[in-house]
């Protein structure tokens, strides 16, 4: 491969990393927010077991009695484990405690959390302590009361199939006053209704909360936290220095998981005031500030997947953004969403699109070809050139490029194709981090997942404890770009050809931590390539 060309590659993949070391979005930490003066330990996962079942405690410490409030009536807190209800629809398997009355565990039924376990998609973790979604809390006194007492549920567990359903919470705030969440769940959607009514002090300011705990995706490069949307544009918070006080100006927000997420959706009558801001502990939290003693919305809890997230209607599907790349990689997805629907699987999907790009591309490569060979051929009077003037370097130059345009010849010509590639490289790398529809992609045999690093098998070496992955893809892709090396026409000096010799082990190395997906793409490329170099070889 021609000098120039490496050069070109290698400086803009060490561009991309270090643009997205220094200026692609943090991870906010997100660790649980600590309510009041009790904690909790450690709550069990929801087990994937018919939910017609016996109810399952939360192995919970009790909570302990708040301290009164002077002059105020204090709720009664019985000391005991929370108990949860549990619901499942055909998309989500939702758990709620009788602890707050609200949402401690959602699960996604079309998703597993990882590859080979059994366990389905977790939208809110487990963390310590206990947690729900959404908790009441009001400033009485400039005191705060929350909700952390127990609620009585209208109805047991509940398994939704083929109509709409509604669980009803009564309880109190800590300070006396009535409230209720009402939770209606539907049997085709992602989408869980809410209503909350509660008992309005004037002078006292009410708040609701949502701080969504969910799980770490395994990418980096993708933007995580929380996220409004004003009817116009997405804001996407990346760091949270103070509270951001939003008002009434939105239309929805929520948390971005990468791959998933929480959105809350008002009903347009009821829309509370919305502000997002951080705990003590950093974690991000969307806080409403109702106007009134009720109002309504949607939860919704699920996958960033265009056509689920389209049909929210409130443009929901701004969450989806690539960032940069984002005019590259939208078209890259639909291209393959659509071969899918023939193929059934995205790994064919990504060798169809590389096809495709090589072959609208090719012209483009015959003439690189070409503009290679003819400056191999150009090499002997180049170093005529280079002798003669070795000592006056702007002359040289000024002959050299005599020379190129008396032959016809573009020294960056070998460039063009892979500069064109590197845009829809980067785009592809985005999309295999972000896109719901090629996580947890099987391709074939022990290829099960194109957006992660292919998982053959590790060993162990004794002594130090070092895993080292065993990958193939990788591999096979560094014998190609030894063999499209040696076929590519070089001008370079054979110093500098037996220095190329290790750009191959340089980009297996460089790949070996990259998603299957991506390495796949770049072997179908080079192996193209080679075909392609054969065949002009023997027509140039």
């Amino acid at each position: 491969m021609e000098k120039r060309t490496i050069i070109v590659l290698f400086i803009t993949i060490v561009i991309l990393f270090f643009f997205q070391f220094y200026f692609a979005p943090k991870e906010q930490p997100r660790q649980p927010q600590t309510t009041g003066e009790t904690q909790t330990k450690e709550k069990p996962q929801v087990k994937d077991a018919d939910v017609k079942k016996a109810e399952k405690t939360a192995k919970s410490e009790a909570v302990s009695a708040p301290v009164k409030k002077p002059g105020k009536p204090s709720a009664v807190i019985e000391k005991r484990d929370p108990r949860d209800v549990l619901v499942e629809t055909p998309y989500l398997k939702v758990a709620l405690t009788d602890l707050g009355g609200g949402i401690r565990s959602v699960q996604l039924k079309q998703y597993k959390e990882t590859v080979r376990g059994p366990e389905n998609k977790e939208v809110i973790e487990d963390v310590k302590p206990f947690i729900y979604v959404p908790k009441i809390s009001r400033s009485v006194n400039n005191q705060t009361v929350d909700d952390r007492t127990y609620f009585k549920p209208d109805k047991g567990n509940i398994t939704i199939k083929d109509k709409p359903e509604t669980l009803i919470f009564t309880g109190t705030l800590e300070d006396g006053k009535k409230v209720r969440k009402i939770y209606t769940f539907y049997p085709d959607n992602y989408l869980i209704d809410m209503k909350t009514e509660f008992e309005a002090s004037e002078g006292d300011k009410t708040s609701i909360e949502f701080a969504v705990i969910s799980g770490k995706n395994d990418s980096s490069y993708v933007f995580k936290g929380p996220f409004v949307y004003n009817g116009k544009k997405l804001e996407q918070i990346e760091k949270i220095e103070k509270t951001m006080n939003f008002n009434k100006n939105y239309s929805y927000a929520g948390f971005d998981d990468g791959f998933f997420a929480f959105i809350w959706i008002p009903e347009a009558d009821s829309k509370p005031s919305l502000a997002i801001s951080k705990t003590e502990n950093n974690t991000p939290v969307v806080r409403l500030s109702p106007d009134k003693g009720a109002f309504s919305g949607k939860l919704f809890f699920g996958p960033k997947q265009t056509d689920v997230l389209k049909g929210l209607n409130i443009g929901a599907e701004k969450i989806i953004d690539f960032g940069w790349f984002d005019i590259i990689a939208k078209p890259l997805i639909l291209f393959m969403n659509f071969t899918y629907r023939f193929t059934h699987n995205y790994g064919i999907d990504i060798i169809i699109l590389t096809i495709l790009i090589k072959i609208i591309f090719y012209p483009l490569s015959v003439k690189s070809y070409k503009s290679m060979k003819e400056m191999q051929k150009l090499q002997p009077q180049v170093m005529k050139l280079k002798e003669k003037y070795k000592n006056d370097k702007q002359k040289l130059n000024q002959e050299m490029m005599g020379l190129y345009k008396a032959r016809g010849v573009n020294p960056m010509g070998g460039c063009l194709p892979m500069i064109i590639q590197i845009p829809v490289f980067f785009a592809l790398y985005k999309a295999l981090s972000g896109a719901i529809e090629l996580r947890h992609a099987h391709f074939l045999w022990w290829i099960n997942d194109l957006s992660a690093p292919e998982d053959l098998f590790s060993f162990v070496i004794p002594g130090i404890g070092f895993t080292v992955p065993i990958r193939i893809l990788p591999l096979v892709m560094g014998i190609t770009q030894v063999i499209q090396q040696k076929m590519t026409p070089t001008s370079a000096d054979p110093l500098q050809e037996k220095m190329m010799l290790f750009m191959p082990i340089f980009f297996t190395f460089l790949f070996w931590g990259f998603p299957a997906g991506l390495v796949l793409y770049w072997l179908v490329n080079n192996v193209i390539s080679i075909g392609q170099q054969y065949y002009i070889n023997k027509k140039v």
